[in-house]
């Protein structure tokens, strides 16, 4: 019997969290060592070479400003998250955003909310399955959404 598979095409939902951890260590400093990798997600210096080839050859990673595939047109979900942390969290929690990959910006803030962070995802319901997750990081005590239904201004 001769079956045909198709392969899946890769996008970063269904990457795995050591390769979601990998490219969001390169999105902030694309020059990122194998060594330092390695140390730092906890496998060897092979295993995430091996990794690093694969999501080049698979086009996730386009180059090494550590550019995703992830035009601007399969970006169709974007919200805001505002965040309420718990006293003395806020470093914490914005430490651990910055490795969601899909979370394009996060700021300290003053008044209401701690953090503000852009959140941006190819569909709605993974902005939902994303913010379940990141509501249950701990340290955040309030966690609000504010789905963007049209951008006017992009500069």
């Amino acid at each position: 019997m001769n079956a045909t598979i198709l392969a899946e095409k890769t996008t970063i939902e269904n990457l795995d969290k050591l390769d979601r951890k990998i490219i969001s260590i390169l999105l902030s400093n694309g020059r990122e060592s194998v060594a330092n990798l390695s140390r730092n997600i906890g496998l060897s210096r092979t295993a995430v070479s091996e990794r690093i080839n694969r999501l080049e050859k698979s086009g996730m990673i386009r180059g090494y400003t550590a550019q995703l595939q992830i035009d601007s047109k399969e970006r169709l979900a974007v919200t805001y998250l505002l965040i309420s942390c718990i006293n003395g969290q806020r470093n914490e929690v914005s430490r651990i955003l910055k490795g969601v990959p899909e979370i394009r910006s996060t700021c300290i803030t003053g008044g209401e909310f701690d953090i503000i962070a852009r959140l941006e995802a190819s569909t709605l319901y993974h902005i939902h399955i994303l913010c379940d997750n990141i509501e249950n990081i701990t340290g955040i005590k309030k966690l609000q959404t504010s789905i963007v239904l049209h951008q006017t201004v992009d500069r």
